[in-house]
Protein backbone atom coordinates (compact mmCIF):
# COMPACT_ATOMS: atom_id res chain seq x y z
CA UNK A 1 0.00 0.00 0.00
CA UNK A 2 2.03 3.03 -1.33
CA UNK A 3 -1.41 5.67 -0.26
CA UNK A 4 -2.33 6.03 3.37
CA UNK A 5 -5.76 5.98 3.80
CA UNK A 6 -7.34 9.10 4.70
CA UNK A 7 -9.43 8.47 7.87
CA UNK A 8 -11.12 10.87 10.07
CA UNK A 9 -10.48 13.90 7.62
CA UNK A 10 -14.12 14.77 7.01
CA UNK A 11 -14.83 14.86 10.47
CA UNK A 12 -11.90 16.88 11.15
CA UNK A 13 -12.63 19.28 8.29
CA UNK A 14 -16.25 19.95 9.41
CA UNK A 15 -15.86 20.65 12.74
CA UNK A 16 -13.18 22.93 11.88
CA UNK A 17 -15.85 24.33 9.10
CA UNK A 18 -18.43 24.38 11.72
CA UNK A 19 -16.60 26.00 14.07
CA UNK A 20 -15.18 28.60 12.69
CA UNK A 21 -18.67 29.69 10.58
CA UNK A 22 -20.42 29.26 14.49
CA UNK A 23 -17.73 32.26 15.86
CA UNK A 24 -18.07 34.35 12.51
CA UNK A 25 -21.45 34.56 12.78
CA UNK A 26 -21.13 35.38 16.16
CA UNK A 27 -18.86 37.94 16.02
CA UNK A 28 -20.79 39.94 13.36
CA UNK A 29 -23.76 39.68 15.19
CA UNK A 30 -22.49 41.29 18.09
CA UNK A 31 -20.92 43.99 15.85
CA UNK A 32 -24.04 44.06 14.44
CA UNK A 33 -26.09 44.39 17.51
CA UNK A 34 -24.12 46.66 19.36
CA UNK A 35 -23.07 48.65 16.17
CA UNK A 36 -25.83 49.42 14.43
CA UNK A 37 -29.03 48.13 16.30
CA UNK A 38 -28.73 49.41 20.07
CA UNK A 39 -27.00 53.24 19.03
CA UNK A 40 -30.71 53.32 16.69
CA UNK A 41 -32.95 52.10 19.20
CA UNK A 42 -31.45 55.08 21.49
CA UNK A 43 -32.04 57.49 19.06
CA UNK A 44 -35.27 56.21 18.34
CA UNK A 45 -36.81 56.21 21.76
CA UNK A 46 -34.82 59.83 22.37
CA UNK A 47 -36.99 60.95 19.42
CA UNK A 48 -40.25 59.51 20.83
CA UNK A 49 -39.35 60.80 24.33
CA UNK A 50 -38.89 64.36 22.86
CA UNK A 51 -42.01 64.46 21.04
CA UNK A 52 -44.32 63.47 23.93
CA UNK A 53 -42.46 65.79 26.35
CA UNK A 54 -43.56 68.58 23.54
CA UNK A 55 -47.37 66.97 23.51
CA UNK A 56 -47.25 67.47 27.10
CA UNK A 57 -46.00 70.31 26.92
CA UNK A 58 -48.77 71.50 24.18
CA UNK A 59 -51.63 70.06 26.26
CA UNK A 60 -50.53 71.98 29.65
CA UNK A 61 -49.79 68.49 31.80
Amino acid sequence: MAIKPITGMLRNRLIVNLSVALGVGVVFGELFWRGYHLPRTVARDNYYKALEEKRAERAGV
